[in-house]
């Protein structure tokens, strides 16, 4: 299976996980996936499938420059990215050749969003609030998201401060592009992070923990 056109994601553990439901046209619910992050780091970090456990782990180099993107527990990574400075990015799917990130995620020509990459002939496009946080869309729906990112931040609970864990909730529509949707939105938290402040409010940032 290539991972371009993957869609490893189980249907089952949709009944067992915490997931949230979104109410649509005709009563039907839909669940939404919702992967939290274990260090808000979009480098070095564990993404977990709530309600399930562990799904991807993220690992890079002592210099940050070659991020690797795997199943957790495996040992071959689905893709691997490499940042080159002033050199070209590149990046590494699974059995294919090492090409140009640019080859892949199609950016804008004066700002790093709107970003467009395709999977089976569509075209999806992530986008950036003002705010910088990041959607997904899909070209036929551009104003509704089918993922969007939510920073780690910190909350004050009967008077402790807690830190609510980052998370990227992902609806059917890009479940069903799931692998791509996580390896893209990764690097591209990563280059928005790097390119600008972290929101207001936000503890997100390249080195944030948890534990």
């Amino acid at each position: 299976m290539s991972l371009l056109r993957s869609n490893d994601f189980r249907p089952p553990l949709l009944s067992n996980m915490n997931s949230e439901e979104t109410l649509v046209e005709g009563g039907r619910v839909d669940a939404n996936a919702v992967f939290t992050f274990s260090r808000d780091d979009m480098r070095r970090t564990t993404i977990s499938l709530r309600g399930y456990g562990p799904y991807y782990s993220v690992d890079s180099d002592m210099g940050y420059s070659r991020t690797k993107i795997s199943r957790y527990g495996e040992s071959v990574p689905l893709a691997v990215s490499e940042t080159r400075g002033i050199l070209p990015d590149k990046i590494t799917f699974a059995g294919q050749e090492r090409q140009r990130l640019r080859s892949w995620l199609k950016f804008s020509t004066l700002t790093l969003f709107p970003v467009t990459f395709e999977v089976d002939g569509k075209t999806y496009i992530w986008r950036s609030t003002a705010d910088g946080k990041l959607s997904l869309h899909t070209s036929s729906s551009a104003d509704s998201s089918i993922a969007w990112f939510t920073a780690s931040q910190a909350v004050i609970n009967n008077g402790t401060t807690i830190t609510q864990v980052a998370h990227l909730t992902l609806r059917p529509e890009a479940i069903e592009i799931q692998d791509v949707a996580i390896i893209s939105f990764l690097i591209l938290e990563h280059k928005s992070r790097i390119s600008s402040p972290p929101p207001q409010g936000s503890d997100g940032g390249q080195y944030i923990y948890y534990f």
